[in-house]
């Protein structure tokens, strides 16, 4: 009798134990949400759902990881551009001014033009990553990336197709450096190379048919874009509102990268 009521015992502790262990909540990654990824409230007969927190920070992750840019997020933002010549204090504050507009529902474009080391790459991805950390997607492309791309496939109609929905469907695509490499000069006449000119002219004409923003910087300044192509250009220029666009003429001395020497 003693070992039966011993096992009885035993028995008992263990059905406890599953019990016990039953109530226990689970371990969670999120426990706001407990990883359905969206936080569920009843109103009246209906069941409303809004995204967790924890959905939010994995989309913007997301959108970081398929911009395209990388590091330079971490290392060009408003609050390290570096403001001492009046240039600069304009060019930070077009670029706010534009993002304020943007996020107000404005869908214009912004561009920076013209001379080397005055931070235009550096304010474009400041306004990439402000659009980026509120939700909106942005594409990163070197403009010579674009060309390449495009210009590898242009024998496959279908995959040019697919490679040129990819470019300029983004929310937002940010061109970098645009004609970079395609300067050519003949007979002391300057102008770009027309393939690189025919790629070009379709994705930013397309982005302009449908009222699409991009954010886009060259070291080509206006004056000079104008004598080489004007439609480029000017369809550039209307995007930007005639207001967004900024244009630096040639100056060495704003060049960060000239001003810094090693001992």
């Amino acid at each position: 009798m003693e070992e039966i009521a011993k096992a009885i015992s035993e028995l008992q502790k263990k059905v406890g134990s599953l019990e016990l262990a039953q109530k226990m909540p689970e371990s969670y990654h999120c426990s706001a949400c407990q990883d359905k990824g969206y936080i569920f409230t009843t109103q009246g007969e209906y069941q409303m759902g809004k995204k967790c927190k924890c959905t939010l920070l994995k989309e913007a992750k997301a959108r970081l990881d398929k911009s395209g840019l990388g590091d330079l997020l971490e290392t060009r933002t408003f609050e390290n551009y570096q403001v001492s010549g009046e240039y600069q204090k304009f060019i930070k504050k077009t670029a706010m001014e534009y993002l304020e507009s943007f996020l107000n529902g404005d869908n214009y474009s912004f561009s920076i033009l013209g001379q080397s080391g005055v931070g235009k790459t550096h304010i474009t991805t400041a306004i990439s990553k402000k659009l980026l950390d509120m939700g909106v997607g942005v594409k990163y492309y070197i403009a010579d990336e674009i060309i390449q791309n495009l210009q590898a496939c242009k024998f496959d109609e279908e995959n040019y197709n697919n490679e040129f929905n990819k470019i300029v469907r983004a929310d937002v695509l940010f061109i970098d450096d645009l004609f970079k490499s395609s300067l050519t000069n003949y007979y002391n006449e300057e102008g770009i190379k027309k393939e690189d000119l025919r790629e070009i002219f379709k994705v930013i004409n397309y982005r302009y048919n449908k009222k699409l923003p991009i954010l886009l910087n060259s070291e080509i300044h206006f004056e000079r874009f104008t004598n080489i192509d004007q439609a480029i250009i000017g369809r550039i220029n209307e995007m930007c509102n005639y207001k967004y666009l900024i244009s630096i003429k040639p100056d060495s001395s704003k060049n960060y990268r000239l001003s810094k020497k090693s001992v």
